[in-house]
């Protein structure tokens, strides 16, 4: 079943059997996250996000 508006000012009619709608199948993904004390170390080092450490 779908629910159709019409909200313009001019009057339409929808025949049965013609083509209203779509559907489209999204994949829902639900993250587990792991609680961590501290984070190892890694070849970053101290720079963060998006640093090469090149200057």
């Amino acid at each position: 079943m779908v629910s159709v508006w019409n909200r313009s000012q001019q009057s339409f009619s929808i025949e049965p059997g013609e083509r209203i709608a779509q559907m489209v199948f999204v994949p829902v993904v639900q993250a587990e996250f792991n609680l961590v004390e501290d984070f190892d170390a890694t070849d970053r080092g101290e720079g963060g996000f998006g640093h090469s450490g090149r200057q």
